[in-house]
């Protein structure tokens, strides 16, 4: 990736909405720091400066209803025949959803959200274990601080959750000995000076968030794009396929060749792919290449307090916006207050000299200094003349404007008109906590439900990042921990083979891999809260019903089961135990499922009963006498199968016994031939031997 063009994208992106994000920073500032740091009350002549935040209250209260009414996302295959594996990826989502990293970027982004409109966090993989040989990966969620300052996304995506966007930028910022380590750990080669600044995130224009100076900032940039590439169908020699991407097969193509995988079909696709690209002022840290990363989608999660589009422009806001002027005309009427209740003269009394004249020193002090138990005066003059008994009159108080008193009121309505959601008042028990939440969902105010609502979108994308990193992070058979809505654990093995009873053929069950799924969200009270509710509603309907129905006793039984409390496990299971054994639960354990087979045995049936259970096995007798037969049939045709072979085998030997019997009794005639052959070379050799000597005695005999 061309460094130049990672910069021209990041400055149109960071452009696009800075007249937005510079209002929001300054929202920011307004709830968590001060109040006053503005230009308008700069030159206020007030001494005293307060702060009477009621807006702080409003933003509490509706960040209390967002958690009080988490929103649930829900996985639905596309292929019904995969609702067991949508359900492991379901199990999946929740445990991961709960730890406490998940629940730190929730709220850190929805609490931004509330405050100035906008918030994000980030998903991303990693290693479970540092374990060698551990290449097991967990997916983890990770809060994004000041992401309206920090989190740059594609100009041109409108979508709310950004489903559209082609790239995403987030600023971190790091002092010079961090920025040193990460480059560190990611070239390898730790720099001797500190590069320049990718850019500075936005700032308030009247609180600045960083001096430019210690602050080193680095980009993580993530760009999606179509590729080209080909889905390759396997089988291997037992007739098994597997579906794999072309990318996919420099990593396993050794393996697959070795166990004889043969490609028996193509085809040519276009897939999204996202590069992650870490970035300083001048270079790219992770290479030019960056590295791609799981999924298919930018794995950064917006969520919006209150957004609009207004003249192509992206524009948001949360409840600080239109609640700051009435809260500094508040913060300026009260500490107004506060100055003339300070500096305003106190009331005095007035005497006359005469009356007072030689115990001044009584009436100097004042307040808790004045310790006279009583004051002195004088009763005559120097001529004996009466003296007024008492002052003779008093300094009145300065009054505080009538205006004021009205005021203060009026600036309190107003921040609650536009930041407060209110409470229903028509609550009847509220010490019963089922009633009031269920209370509290259904009349919930509309300005409380519009940040509800968006959350809803952001968990929505968040469980489609979830999935599309999830089929390719657990990819391989790996034992993980599930979790029901109830908040309890179970073991799961991913991707376990086993072979189905009614066609032989091996299954692969909690497959990740290749699960297209819909997702839908809710927004609901918490697990806890519809527990609460579902007990008000047993108690309700109980005392409905008459004592001896069997109804009553059902609802008691569910009631006893969902009760917690200390000491009550075995309360709690043998309310479970009752249900499964009168049949309205179903066992999810093997233990519960013995328990009801064992019950069921020792179970006397009647006389219908018995008789359906005679039909049965006489069913069953001819399905044994018919699978016996086919048995037999099998057999009969495997021995004479065998004994075919085995005549086939009688009659080679034998063709190989005449074979060699003949070998052997031509190999007895050569032999014998050559024996007479070497018989005659002998004879003649003793016939020659003999003329030879009987010419040696001729010549040898002496002459007459």
């Amino acid at each position: 990736m061309d460094m130049k063009r990672l910069k021209e994208d990041f400055d149109r992106d960071y452009t696009a909405n800075q007249t937005t994000r510079e209002s929001a920073a300054d929202d920011l500032v307004f709830y968590w720091i001060t109040q006053w740091d503005d230009e308008l009350l700069a030159n206020s002549p007030l001494q005293y400066r307060g702060q009477f935040d009621i807006l702080r209250k409003a933003g509490r209260q509706i960040l209390s209803d967002l958690r009080a009414n988490p929103v649930q996302p829900d996985f639905k295959p596309k292929d019904e025949s995969r609702l067991d594996d949508a359900e492991a990826l379901d199990g999946l989502y929740r445990a991961c959803d709960r730890k406490l990293t998940s629940q730190e970027a929730y709220n850190m982004a929805v609490q931004d959200s509330v405050v100035c409109g906008y918030g994000a966090w980030e998903l991303y993989t990693e290693y479970a274990t540092n374990q060698v040989g551990d290449r097991n990966q967990v997916i983890k969620r990770e809060f994004i601080p000041e992401a309206n300052n920090t989190v740059f996304w594609d100009a041109s995506a409108k979508a709310m959750d950004k489903s559209d966007a082609k790239r995403c930028t987030i600023l971190k910022a790091y002092t010079h000995e961090g920025y040193k380590d990460l480059v560190e750990e990611l070239t390898g080669e730790r720099p001797e000076s500190v590069a320049g600044s990718f850019s500075s995130p936005e700032d308030s224009y009247t609180f600045k968030w960083f001096d430019g100076k210690d602050t080193v900032h680095v980009a993580t940039i993530y760009r999606r794009q179509l590729v080209k590439d080909k889905v390759l169908t396997l089988s291997d020699p037992f007739g098994e396929e597997i579906i794999l991407r072309e990318s996919q097969l420099e990593d396993v193509m050794d393996e697959l060749l070795s166990t004889g995988h043969e490609i028996i079909a193509e085809k040519k696709i276009e897939r999204w792919e996202v590069r992650k690209y870490i970035v300083d002022g001048e270079e790219i840290l992770n290479g030019e290449e960056g590295e791609v990363i799981a999924g298919e989608h930018i794995p950064v999660v917006p969520v919006y307090g209150e957004r609009a589009i207004i003249e192509g422009q992206e524009h948001w806001e949360g409840i600080v916006r239109l609640a700051k002027d009435p809260q500094r005309l508040r913060n300026f009427q009260m500490s107004y207050l506060a100055d003339i209740v300070s500096r305003s003269p106190r009331r005095k009394p007035i005497f006359h000299p005469e009356q007072i004249n030689g115990f001044e020193f009584m009436y100097e002090e004042n307040g808790p200094d004045n310790n006279y138990p009583y004051l002195l005066q004088n009763r005559f003059d120097a001529s004996g003349q009466p003296l007024p008994i008492g002052p003779v009159g008093e300094m009145p108080e300065q009054p505080m404007p009538q205006a004021l008193a009205a005021s203060i009121e009026l600036t309190r309505q107003a921040v609650e008109d536009v930041a407060n959601p209110g409470l229903p008042q028509d609550i009847a028990d509220p010490d019963l906590s089922g009633k009031a939440v269920l209370a509290l969902q259904n009349r919930i105010d509309q300005q409380a439900y519009v940040y509800q609502d968006n959350l809803k979108f952001a968990k929505r994308r968040d469980a489609e990042i979830f999935a599309s990193m999830a089929g390719e992070v657990y990819d391989a058979p790996r034992q993980v921990m599930l979790e029901t809505p109830d908040g309890t654990s179970k073991p799961a093995q991913l991707m376990r083979v086993v072979i189905d009873n009614e066609t032989g053929e091996p299954v692969v069950l909690n497959d990740l891999t290749n699960l297209e799924v819909e997702v839908y969200a809710e927004i609901g009270p918490s697990y806890a809260s519809q527990k609460e509710q579902t007990r008000d509603r047993l108690q309700g309907m109980m005392e409905a019903l008459p004592d001896g129905d069997p109804a009553k006793n059902v609802m008691m039984l569910t009631l006893l089961e969902i009760t917690e409390g200390v000491n009550l496990e075995h309360v709690r299971d043998y309310a479970r135990r009752q249900l499964i054994l009168g049949g309205f639960k179903e066992p999810e354990t093997e233990e519960e499922a013995a328990m009801l087979q064992n019950a069921q045995q020792q179970q006397q049936p009647d006389a219908n009963m018995l008789l359906a259970q005679g039909e049965m096995m006489k069913g069953q007798a001819a399905l044994i006498r018919e699978q016996r037969e086919a048995q037999k049939d099998a057999v009969d045709a495997q021995n004479e199968n065998a004994k075919t072979q085995i005549d086939a085998f009688e009659a080679e030997t034998g063709r190989m016994t005449a074979q060699i019997n003949a070998q052997k009794a031509q190999a007895d005639i050569e032999r014998s031939r050559i024996d007479g052959f070497a018989k005659q070379i002998e004879a003649g050799l003793k016939v020659q031997n003999s003329q030879i000597d009987r010419l040696r005695a001729t010549v040898n005999q002496p002459a007459p």
